[in-house]
């Protein structure tokens, strides 16, 4: 008769225990809803991945270093491409103590870039992940194919090797150019089924567009979460254009133009001192009721969210205003 082994038995729960937490990590969390502290903690990593690699890793950007460090996020990679003519940054953070790790990627350095991400953005197949008329955009699609996909997954692949990261959700972010990133890395990570069995989340500030609904069809399911915010009258959300409906709205499909740029749901839409929001349609990405409704968008307030100037937070050299900002919005809840 074969022995009783009391340590295989143990050996062998434990196992099962680790797959249901994953399971429950993956199918539990489901939608998860719009996380107001977490956003604004984004928010911070998304302005410290304007700063140069080699300064970001040496913790020394000034304020944005401070503020991050206090939310507890820990750089561990951060990278530049030059491929565009404009220097890019991608940036790996931890939280271990919410058992995070994000993807960062900085914004539009100048004007000048500003224009070429629209002059230059034609539409083209969206050939990593082929489907029936899905269509991207190529300047954001390009950059990020050819400039950081490969450090991204060899950096996560070395990450999840060890046991310690199996229940770490991954969350993608990024301000303005930097959020488009955020948009192409999670639908590329998404589709590969690289993310299995992980909780993987998208925020994303003062976002353009970046496909057609098609192509945010084909992933925004397999997300845990997906809130694009947006500051008000912010102008970037609506570049580029999208074809108007009857209804004074955005089209989503048509016959004469080969890509009807659209947003995926669900936009979180704020009020000009970003104190107050309202979480907009949660099917469809273009709501009329939301940001979509303005006649006048600006570029003032895509400078700024959560009271923090984005682009240049990282040469600041105190916090001191933007924490008062933040610390006012938060008590007012």
């Amino acid at each position: 008769m074969a022995r009783f082994r009391p340590t295989n038995v143990f050996a062998e729960y434990k196992k099962l225990l680790t797959i249901l937490a994953l399971l429950c990590l993956y199918i539990g969390c489901g939608k998860c809803e719009y996380d107001e502290k977490l956003s604004i903690d984004l928010l911070y990593v998304s302005a410290l991945s304007n700063c140069e690699p080699e300064k970001l890793m040496a913790k020394d950007c000034k304020a944005a270093t401070a503020s991050v460090e206090k939310r507890g996020f820990v750089p561990f990679f951060a990278s530049e491409n030059f491929n565009t003519g404009y220097p890019m940054y991608m940036s790996l953070f931890r939280r271990d103590s919410q058992k995070e790790i994000i993807v960062s990627f900085s914004g539009t350095r100048n004007p000048k870039q500003l224009i070429d991400e629209f002059v230059k953005n034609v539409p083209t197949d969206y050939d990593i992940h082929p489907g029936k008329k899905v269509k991207v955009l190529k300047y954001f699609y390009e950059d990020y194919k050819n400039q950081f996909r490969n450090d991204l997954v060899q950096q996560l692949m070395s990450i999840f090797e060890d046991a310690k990261f199996d229940d770490y959700k991954v969350i993608f972010t990024g301000h303005s150019l930097g959020g488009a990133m955020a948009i192409h890395a999670a639908a590329d990570l998404v589709l590969s089924d690289f993310l299995i069995n992980r909780a993987a989340i998208v925020y994303t500030f003062g976002q353009p567009r970046v496909g057609n609904a098609e192509f945010y069809e084909q992933f925004i399911g397999k997300l845990n979460a997906f809130y694009r915010v947006v500051h008000d009258k912010d102008i970037v959300p609506h570049l580029p254009p999208c074809v108007p409906n009857l209804h004074h709205g955005c089209a989503k499909e048509g016959f004469l133009i080969p890509i009807f740029p659209y947003h995926a749901p669900t936009e979180i839409y704020y009020d000009k001192e970003m104190m107050s929001y309202k979480q907009c349609s949660n099917t469809e990405g273009e709501d009329k009721d939301c940001s979509d409704s303005l006649s006048k968008p600006s570029f003032g307030e895509h400078l700024t969210y959560f009271g923090v100037r984005v682009g240049e937070y990282h040469k600041q050299e105190s916090e001191q205003v933007n924490e008062n900002s933040i610390n006012k919005l938060l008590k007012s809840q």
